[in-house]
């Protein structure tokens, strides 16, 4: 009588097997690669929470918060924004920090084409083995979508964190042009179309888009289908896990929805982006 309960049992962690198991810490929160050659935290605004009170938590002022979002406008920023924290690489502490000290479990998701060596060496300067060390799983290879612990933040040391400014406005880049030079250079194209979303904001001449796995620092052309408009925007970040529902597909600036010519705030679009 108990041999089918076993085998029903066994067929549950069936799924299981081979799967690299997601590390989840204590406060813990997703970094980001730029192509400013520098790492960025997502932090969604919350009731309660400030420019003020994020550049506290992250020993920042508020212009180097404000120069990393330069879409947002200081005194309208909606519940749920997506706020990019600058992130010093010296500031990451790879062994536990010791009893009394601030702590920030920061993990990483594995992006195409990015290798175990590229994340510790050139992202951080460190050596493999100090990432194999907090991810032995990483010993066996990585994978697309593969959640690493990078480390814990010490905020105490992010203050001299290097803040680069965006430095192309999108609005002057026209998508055949972008697209055609990606073309030439035998870059692969992605082709995608579902629903995207905007919140009210700041209204400037940039164009900033949130993907799930665009490359930060890249550019994204997006189709307003029903008007037939087509601009370029930057991607800016990720989407943050959690933040919005599963099947939303981009989150654009309020000025993207604007030259699109969108009035609801979800809205059915088409975007392609260069790998």
């Amino acid at each position: 009588m108990r041999s089918p309960i076993i085998f029903v049992l066994l067929l549950s962690f069936l799924p299981l097997y081979g799967q690299v198991p997601v590390i989840v810490g204590t406060n813990q929160k997703f970094i980001h690669y730029t192509d400013n050659n520098a790492f960025v935290l997502i932090e969604a605004l919350e009731p309660g929470i400030t420019l003020y009170s994020l550049s506290r938590k992250y020993n920042l002022s508020v212009e180097q918060i404000l120069v990393a979002n330069p879409d947002i406008r200081p005194d309208a920023i909606p519940l749920g924004y997506p706020v990019n924290i600058p992130i010093n690489s010296d500031a990451i502490s790879f062994e536990p920090p010791g009893n009394g000290e601030e702590r920030i479990w920061l993990s990483y998701r594995v992006q195409p084409k990015e290798t175990l060596y590229r994340i510790s060496k050139v992202y951080l300067n460190v050596s493999p083995e100090v990432i194999t060390t907090l991810n032995p799983s990483a010993l066996s290879g990585l994978s697309i979508g593969q959640v690493l612990h990078l480390g814990w933040l010490m905020p105490s040391k992010n203050s001299l964190c290097p803040v680069q400014v965006m430095d192309m406005d999108s609005s002057r880049l026209k998508p055949q042009d972008y697209m055609k030079v990606a073309l030439d250079e035998g870059k692969v194209i992605h082709h995608q179309k579902g629903l995207a979303v905007w919140k009210p904001g700041a209204m400037t001449s940039h164009y900033y888009v949130l993907h799930p796995t665009a490359k930060l620092g890249s550019f994204m052309e997006i189709t307003n289908p029903m008007l037939h408009r087509t601009i370029t925007a930057k991607v800016a970040g990720h989407i943050p896990p959690g933040l919005y529902q599963t099947h939303v597909g981009i989150v654009v600036s309020p000025s993207t929805a604007r030259a699109l010519g969108v009035l609801d705030q979800q809205f059915f679009a088409r975007w392609r982006y260069v790998e």
